[in-house]
């Protein structure tokens, strides 16, 4: 009897050893699979997450090439003003050269931000054109210096800004590429207004030919550039026209972005940029 008794315990014994055993593998199981999948979830999230990160959206290709340009053009007029500034001895020249440092300066910050934001490399000194041009001037002094740089420094290579920016607006897909020249657009054709007042003081009247559309390799845009501002007569560039601008005493005048200039003679231009 007692051995029954015995035999009947050992049988539930294993019974209920067997019932917990498969019970705790089962648990087991369970908690593996649960943790793998969590684990191929925070997988996946990573991978999600690094997708999403900060990489800049792909800038079309035309788009670069156009920022690139611009930057050469305000990486020039800079360099070209710090030259003027240490060799001109005339006072109108300096404070044209001081105005193109300080306004290229912020427009190549702009522009430079911009590139930044987008993935894009800038140039970080002037093309080889420019750095030809910039050991062409060194070697001059005097009038010779002053008439050369306004020749192209003052407008030359800010028709040839214009050009561009222009084509920047009617071309680049990029929508804060066409703010920035649609805003950057309207200094540049100050610019231009100031280096013909520049020019004309200094006796200059090739560069007033020039800036009536003869055809010319010299950065001339086939453009009508009717006289300088100094002359009260207005003019056109690009199809459309170069802004006045209200530069001390100079004569009135509507830039691209509708400022007025300061009072002055009853002269009035339009920039748009129309040409392309």
């Amino acid at each position: 009897m007692n051995r029954q008794l015995i035999l009947k315990r050992m049988a539930a014994c294993a019974t209920l050893a067997m019932m917990f055993g498969g019970a705790m593998a089962q648990n087991a199981t369970g908690s593996t699979d649960t943790g793998s999948m969590s684990g191929n979830s925070n997988a996946a999230a990573g991978a999600g997450a690094a997708g999403a990160s900060g990489t800049p959206a792909k800038v079309a290709s035309g788009d670069q090439t156009m920022m690139r340009d611009i930057a050469y053009s305000n990486i020039s007029e800079i360099a070209a003003g710090k030259l003027a500034l240490e060799k001109s001895q005339s006072d109108d020249v300096k404070r044209f050269a001081q105005k193109m440092i300080d306004d290229h300066t912020k427009a190549q910050q702009e522009l430079q931000a911009l590139a930044d934001g987008k993935g894009v490399k800038l140039p970080t000194e002037p093309d080889a054109k420019h750095k030809a041009l910039s050991k062409e001037l060194s070697a001059l002094k005097g009038e010779a210096f002053d008439k050369t740089y306004l020749k192209q420094g003052g407008l030359n290579d800010h028709q040839k800004t214009h050009k561009l920016l222009a084509r920047v607006q009617d071309k680049a897909k990029d929508p804060e590429l066409k703010a920035y020249a649609a805003k950057t657009i309207t200094a540049v054709d100050q610019h231009l207004t100031m280096a013909q007042e520049a020019a004309a003081k200094h006796g200059m009247g090739n560069s007033k030919a020039n800036m009536t559309g003869a055809a010319t390799d010299n950065g001339t845009m086939g453009s009508h550039i009717a006289g300088s501002a100094s002359s009260g007569s207005s003019g056109t560039m690009g199809g459309t026209g170069a802004g006045a601008m209200g530069n001390g005493g100079s004569p009135a005048g509507t830039n691209a972005m509708g400022s007025t200039s300061s009072p002055g003679a009853a002269s009035t231009s339009t920039t748009g940029g129309a040409s392309r």
